[in-house]
């Protein structure tokens, strides 16, 4: 309300401690580590430092000492799956920092790092066994790959979805284009009548992650228990996919698709065309 000098995201994070914003970073994790295909989440404990810079934008916002702001400026939370992988994940919306997603994976045969530096790290024998032959001799895993290489590798591996709307989505833009991809994915599930990329037990284990951190710090930090919002189906499903429809059923449904938008082009002109000539008339009568 006009009231509210907080605005309704420095309120929640006021009221409420935890993680409160987990969804971005960990669903491209969890998809990546085969969460409720193969893997769940079991446990994690989480941290987080003193309030600093949150009560500070509280009195700045209202006049008065705030004395009470539940949410640090930097939590950070560990999560161990039943597969035994672990995932780190951190929230900071109050401290001065550079813009950082901290996506990063490392796996037993190679390491991937994404923004806001780019590279990857594998050896030449993975290197080979991936299909790309190295130009340098002693590659080590220790190092990020030599451009030439880690652009071989990016195109050799290239996501089908990236080769259907990336050109598109860099034209469209959108957070430098990943709005129109995720709405294009999910128009292309819809419309070819495939299963979507997340489902609701994907999005209670991303969100839950809130209220358990906010247990474990309130418990001195003590491991949490996930509950098994699949009810032991996590297993069912070995591997996470993306679904796609044959090329025929694509273009018949592109076909379909093409033709709805022209007859809902066409509709809209003829009721414009009613529309201006009903306010011409309006016009005349004055």
């Amino acid at each position: 309300g006009k009231e509210d000098k907080l605005g309704w995201r420095l309120r929640y994070n006021m009221e409420h401690r935890g993680d409160v914003y987990a969804t971005h970073g960990l669903g491209p994790v969890a998809q990546a580590l085969d969460i409720h295909r193969g893997d769940r989440m079991t446990t994690l404990v989480a941290m987080d430092t003193k309030s600093v810079h949150g009560k500070e934008r509280v009195e700045m916002a209202t006049g008065k000492p705030c004395d009470d702001f539940k949410n640090g400026d930097h939590t950070t939370t560990l999560i161990r799956t039943e597969q035994g992988k672990v995932i780190e994940i951190q929230h900071n919306v109050m401290n001065p920092q550079p813009y950082n997603r901290l996506y990063q994976l490392t796996g037993t045969k190679g390491f991937a790092n994404k923004y806001p530096v780019e590279g990857y790290a594998l050896d030449q024998k993975q290197l080979s066994a991936s299909g790309v032959q190295p130009k340098v001799d002693n590659l080590s895993s220790h190092g990020f790959l030599p451009k030439a290489e880690m652009q071989a590798l990016v195109a050799k591996y290239q996501h089908p979805i990236l080769k259907k709307y990336g050109e598109m989505a860099q034209e469209v833009g959108g957070h430098g284009g990943m709005d129109f991809i995720m709405d294009a994915r999910l128009v292309y599930c819809l419309q070819n009548g495939l299963p979507l990329d997340m489902d609701v037990y994907d999005l209670a284990e991303w969100c839950c992650l809130a209220e358990l951190g906010a247990l474990s710090m309130d418990n001195g930090c003590a491991p949490v228990a996930f509950p098994d919002f699949t009810r032991g189906h996590w297993n069912d499903i070995k591997g996470f996919k993306h679904a796609f429809a044959s090329p025929e059923e694509e273009a018949a449904t592109e076909a379909a698709a093409k033709k709805f938008t022209e007859e809902l082009k066409a509709g809209a002109e003829k009721a414009w065309k009613k529309y201006d000539k009903q306010k011409a008339k309006k016009n005349k009568s004055k």
